[in-house]
């Protein structure tokens, strides 16, 4: 009888359990997810991440920009600048990616998916994030409070966050690399 209740429990909690998902790194957990949830985005990804490098989650970028979705990244210009960053490769590309001009760092590692689902943590979206460090990624798979507490937040970074700035910036580093090369 008590294995029953317990079953009986679980069936009727698990939707409490299932919008949440946990994963760690150095492992493919937080890399596979992240681009599991861009290629189901069927209208928007918003981005705030500190440092993006990682082939496999910009790839899913830009084909989710191919496909339609409204692709959005804000990144750390001190991140963008370097030369392992992805950040003026996107931009070259078309995504509409913007560089930190509001505050000192854009330390955010959070996305938003279709205004619906969340990741977020210390993950940076690089290589040595999943291949080497030590970090964390939680995922919120349901549509919550949560969720668009984190969607008015990315609104409110990306109109402080001036694209005119951004554009220029990029400009420049694009300017300055193709005068190094």
């Amino acid at each position: 009888m008590l294995g029953r209740l317990f079953v009986l429990f679980m069936l009727i909690n698990w939707p409490v359990y299932a919008q949440y998902e946990v994963n760690f790194t150095p492992s493919l957990s937080c890399e596979q997810k992240i681009v599991e949830l861009i290629n189901e985005s069927q209208q928007s990804v918003d981005a705030a991440v500190y440092s993006i490098n990682n082939d496999k989650i910009v790839q899913a970028l830009k084909d989710a920009d191919k496909r339609g979705v409204k692709v959005r990244v804000l990144t750390d210009k001190s991140q963008a600048g370097q030369k392992s960053s992805k950040a003026i490769d996107m931009y070259q590309s078309g995504l509409d990616v913007r560089v930190n001009s509001a505050h000192k760092l854009e330390h955010n590692k959070f996305a938003v998916f279709d205004g619906n689902k969340v990741v977020t943590g210390s993950y940076n979206w690089t290589n040595p994030a999943t291949d080497k460090n030590s970090e964390n990624c939680l995922f919120i798979l349901e549509k919550n409070q949560v969720v668009t507490d984190y969607q008015n937040r990315f609104n409110e970074l990306w109109q402080k966050n001036n694209q005119e700035k951004s554009d220029k910036w990029m400009t420049t580093k694009i300017e300055q690399i193709a005068s190094d090369e």
